[in-house]
């Protein structure tokens, strides 16, 4: 991204207007850059720009700063808007989407096979042991973890994906610059340090964590993933928001069930009472977002040839295995066009080698 154009984001973002009015000017005018290029008046008759948001924008005090323009280019650190490649395909179809996303880390093809895990920032024992079970358990089936960041569970949650090798995405409700939680700075170093996943915040640089975009935050939490696992949560804990967030997004609601004496579980057998699918392992986790699990990742399958395949085909196998992998991708490896890619799959998947995922994914079962 060039510097002029950077720059105009970076002022897009400042305004921290609402997704609904920033999709609104960008679908008016194509780019920030030309929309504040535009006639004002043009600006101001967007239907659903508000006038303060209007004023907002075009604010002076909204230019990026330098410090922004700093952490903006260094080489850890994208800005993803949301017609780039890059753009997280899940979020694509939620419609109160982050028009642009800060990134720390780097996104990855896998990440599209998210599995969020969330819960109380203040645990029992139990909590935390099943949050560290069930992320080590979706790592080992080959998906990403998401989840806040925050003390508690969700931290729980990324050591664990950390440690056992696996991927995580952070979902913070502040700027990427802003040490919050501070206790968690090192922890979101590993993550960045060791390519296991990314940090993310739709917010500007310099937003602070105030309390009102935390719940914001959980509406890309849960629009990043498959479906939200809620481990431990109270009557009025943050997690429950995000499960709220899921339902309305059509992503699958899971709950662990607790203690009927604890108050740390009052929200999650809450939510199994109302609909939501009890779980006890991320074998089932995986089974409940409709992601085929068939057999232990230790038993993967061995690449070896089959009989009567075309070349085509052994080509495309030689680039499955068991963590599911979307046709775009596979036509991008094997150098083979999407039509011929679709065509091949399908008759590799009507004789059960491989299997279809969400999404329009495959892995390899031969």
């Amino acid at each position: 991204m060039d510097k002029d154009l950077l720059t105009a984001w970076l002022r897009f973002a400042n305004a921290e207007i609402s997704p609904r009015a920033a999709h609104a000017v960008l679908d008016r005018f194509g780019s920030p850059a030309e929309a504040f290029a535009a006639d004002p008046d043009d600006l101001a008759s967007v239907p659903e720009l508000t006038a303060d948001q209007c004023r907002r924008l075009l604010d002076p005090a909204t230019l990026p700063r330098e410090h922004q323009l700093q952490w903006a280019l260094r080489p850890d650190v994208s800005l993803v808007p949301r017609d780039s490649p890059d753009y997280p395909t899940p979020l694509r179809d939620v419609a109160d989407r982050p028009p642009v996303l800060f990134v720390r880390g780097r996104l990855d093809e896998r990440d599209r096979f998210a599995v969020a895990v969330v819960g109380t920032r203040r645990p029992t024992p139990y909590g935390r042991a099943v949050a560290a079970r069930f992320s080590r358990d979706l790592s080992d089936l080959g998906l990403t973890v998401v989840s806040g960041g925050a003390l508690g569970i969700d931290t729980v949650v990324h050591r664990a994906t950390l440690a056992n090798r696996g991927r995580t995405l952070v979902v913070l409700g502040c700027g990427l610059n802003i040490r919050y939680p501070a206790d968690n700075q090192d922890l979101f170093d590993q993550i960045v340090d060791q390519d296991q996943g990314a940090i993310i915040s739709e917010f500007p640089f310099g937003a602070t964590p105030e309390a009102w975009r935390f719940p914001m935050r959980n509406r890309v939490i849960s629009g990043l993933s498959l479906g939200v696992v809620v481990v431990e949560a109270g009557e009025q804990s943050g997690a429950l928001i995000t499960a709220g967030y899921a339902a309305d997004q059509g992503r699958e609601v899971m709950a662990v069930p607790g203690n009927i004496d604890n108050s740390c579980s009052a929200g999650t057998n809450a939510l199994i009472r109302d609909g939501a699918a009890l779980v006890a392992s991320g074998r089932q986790i995986a089974e409940t977002v409709g992601v085929l699990v068939l057999r232990s990742p230790e038993a993967a399958p061995a690449k070896t040839p089959l009989p009567d395949l075309t070349d085509a085909q052994r080509t495309i196998l030689e680039h499955l295995d068991l963590t599911p992998k979307h046709m775009d991708v596979i036509a991008t490896q094997t150098g083979l066009d999407q039509p011929q890619v679709s065509a091949q799959l399908t008759l590799l998947e009507l004789r059960g080698i491989v299997h279809r995922q969400p999404g329009g994914a495959f892995i390899r079962s031969l």
